[in-house]
This record gives structure tokens, C-alpha cells and sequence, in this order.
């Protein structure tokens, strides 16, 4: 093989590859805190059709999170334990949700907002 087809096989072999790795959108994490009676931070952004690993932790008492809207249907149970989820939003808006999990006086006044952008 000549070198000027090693070069063009390298070439195109390079930009195939540049290809495949921008395909897939990447992943980034969050991590939200949970204390009587707030959630830190109250307001998170999440970008639509982008993977976002969500890491939960309490620092005070127990807490609970549904929020169908970016994807989690299940309670998620936050303790002192951290906790992880993986959400993928599908569906731009900006959604509130309340602690899930009964929590003492304040509890009803517990949010945090999902704004999910395109």
C-alpha cells in the first residue's frame, strides 16, 4: 500500500469515528440535597432527551420524590444514604413537585422545580 492510500484510509477511518462519538448526547449528574423543609437546589434544569443522573441525599430526616414529568414514576425514598437515578426528560416544561414523603409541619410548603429545556 502506497502512502497516499494509508492516508485516506486513516482519514476516513478518523472521521467515522468522529461520527459515532458525537451521536450519543452525554450525561451529566446533579446532586440535590433534602432537609426539613426544603430541597437544595429548589430549582434544577434538565435539558430535554439528555440522560441526568440525579444523586439524592438527606441531610435531615427522611424524604420522598415522584416526578413523572422527567421520568421518575417511582418514589425515590431519600435518606442519609445517598441515592441515584438516571432520568431521561422527554417532554420540555417547568414541573413542581412536592416531597413525597410526609415529613413534619413544613411539609406541605417542601418543592423543588424541574424546569426541563430543549
Amino acid at each position: 500500500m502506497n502512502i497516499r492510500t494509508t492516508l485516506m484510509t486513516a482519514a476516513i477511518l478518523l472521521g467515522m469515528t468522529g461520527i459515532a462519538g458525537a451521536a450519543a448526547p452525554a450525561s451529566k449528574t446533579v446532586d440535590i440535597s433534602a432537609k426539613n423543609f426544603a430541597f437544595t437546589p429548589a430549582v434544577v434544569t434538565l435539558k430535554e432527551g439528555q440522560p441526568t443522573t440525579l444523586k439524592f441525599v438527606a441531610t435531615q430526616g427522611a424524604h420522598g420524590l415522584v416526578a413523572p414529568e422527567i421520568g421518575l414514576t417511582k418514589m425515590v425514598t431519600i435518606t442519609n444514604a445517598p441515592t441515584t437515578v438516571t432520568v431521561t426528560p422527554q417532554k420540555a416544561g417547568t414541573f413542581v413537585e412536592h416531597c413525597a414523603l410526609f415529613c413534619g409541619a413544613g411539609h406541605a410548603n417542601m418543592t423543588v422545580t424541574f424546569k426541563v429545556v430543549k
